[in-house]
């Protein structure tokens, strides 16, 4: 199976360390580290509303949609923060007991799984903050950083070998893209229910990529 990007966005203009990257269902929210805001904006590049997390957390990172509302992570306070999408803060579940980097996150539906930078691995929780299951990814990659969940399977970025990783709900690898070519410094990944759309800071963009 090949993967290409069919489109690019560049967003450094509104923010040039984008991170964190999410879909709900109609339009894309993502993360920008320097201005520390949220983003939420069309498939064709229009920023639609921006709201500012800097209070909360000074390093946002990840961000997934549950259907209803935002889930993000700021990893300066080790805090996964549910919110809605006006900006109004539900809930903060703290998890630097499992990991003192959080970094991306996704939801398969029912539950969260995200990604820890110190331990090197993926944990499966539910919304409470139970964990349920981990699985280690170092020796995939030494930097796991981003992931969704693209209704059967997880995918997740590893920043040190430039790759966009597949892999099954029980931590089988399946296959992997490598981004280089494209981007340096790939961040985050979120499936739109046909196609992937992953953020890289290299070049302040947002890829829409397919899959063949």
């Amino acid at each position: 199976m090949a993967a290409t990007v069919v489109k690019s966005i560049n967003v450094g203009a509104i923010d040039t360390v984008p991170c964190g990257i999410t879909f709900d269902g109609k339009d894309l929210w993502w993360i920008g580290q320097a201005n520390k805001m949220i983003n939420h904006m069309d498939r064709r590049g229009h920023l639609i509303k921006q709201i500012a997390v800097g209070a909360i957390d000074t390093s946002p990172l990840g961000i997934t949609f549950d259907g209803k509302d935002l889930w993000w992570i700021g990893y300066s306070n080790d805090i996964i923060n549910h919110m809605d999408r006006r900006g109004k803060l539900i809930e903060q579940i703290a998890v630097g007991a499992i990991d003192t980097i959080p970094c991306g996150i996704t939801f398969d539906g029912k539950d969260l799984w995200w990604i820890g930078l110190t331990n090197k691995m993926v944990n499966h929780m539910d919304r409470s903050g139970k964990l349920i299951e981990q699985f280690p990814v170092a020796a995939i990659d030494a930097t796991p950083i981003g992931i969704t969940f693209d209704g059967k399977d997880l995918w997740w970025i590893g920043f040190t070998n430039k790759m966009i990783n597949h892999m099954d709900r029980t931590g089988k690898l399946i296959e992997q893209f490598s981004v280089a070519a494209i981007d340096t410094t790939p961040h985050d990944i979120t499936f739109d229910g046909k196609d992937f759309w992953w953020i890289g800071t290299q070049h302040a963009s947002i890829y829409h990529m397919t899959r063949s």
